[in-house]
């Protein structure tokens, strides 16, 4: 799996961001409108942004299988009803499973822009998801805020660049420098997501395992009582 999103979805940063300019207007508003959201409200909200991750996995997986048996609509459908259904009451796996994916991610970011070879991106990518994805078993919350920042900065660089390039007299040289300099977009959103990481911790801390299902920080109140 992650052998396959190295090789298709890795490079195609440019790609994704053109798709966003040449659709229709709601969609680079949502995106840039639901990252902010993400990225100052994810810890709040996370049971909600977790069960909509897993929904989008399950219509993509479902899609993807269903692909061989030209099923694809179907089976995406039953997919994202089968991964929603199973997010809430298995919410902490449904969370570190989203952390682990947003890790992965990152890994193989990372392992791309050291000048790696992109046919072995899996092995930046399985770092990145072991890591968050064990995260998430130990620290919760750090794992949630961890998540939530880089995903809603994702979303919101992506979104307010395809404004950016289709509204602004600078368009030009915008859709030139995210061309040419594809470690753009990945400082951006870094510095995005560490501004996050900062305004969550003020409200909420960053160190700790409150919220996890069944977890710690429930353990530590009945103790307490």
């Amino acid at each position: 799996m992650l052998h396959l999103l190295a090789l298709q979805s890795l490079p195609e940063q440019q790609r994704l961001l053109t798709s966003l300019t040449e659709s229709d207007l709601f969609f680079p508003v949502a995106f840039l409108v639901l990252g902010l959201l993400v990225v100052l409200f994810g810890y709040m909200a996370h049971r909600w942004i977790v069960v909509v991750n897993c929904v989008a996995l399950g219509f993509w997986l479902g899609g993807l299988l269903g692909q061989r048996a030209q099923i694809a609509t179907v089976a995406a459908v039953l997919g994202a009803l089968l991964f929603g259904a199973i997010s809430w009451p298995l919410m902490k796996y449904a969370v570190a499973v989203c952390g682990g994916l947003v890790g992965a991610i990152i890994g193989m970011a990372v392992w791309a822009y050291c000048e790696q070879p992109l046919n072995m991106a899996w092995a930046g990518g399985l770092v990145g998801l072991a890591v968050l994805g064990m995260l998430s078993f130990i620290l919760f919350k750090t794992s949630v805020i961890l998540f939530t920042s880089v995903q809603g900065a994702l979303m919101f660089v992506l979104g307010a660049a395809a404004l950016f390039i289709r509204y602004t007299p600078w368009s030009s040289q915008a859709q030139d420098a995210f061309t040419h300099r594809p470690i753009l977009m990945p400082l951006l959103v870094l510095s995005i997501a560490l501004l996050g990481l900062i305004w969550q911790h003020q409200k909420h801390g960053l160190i700790g395992n409150e919220g996890a299902p069944g977890g710690a920080g429930k353990s530590a109140g009945g103790e307490k009582k």
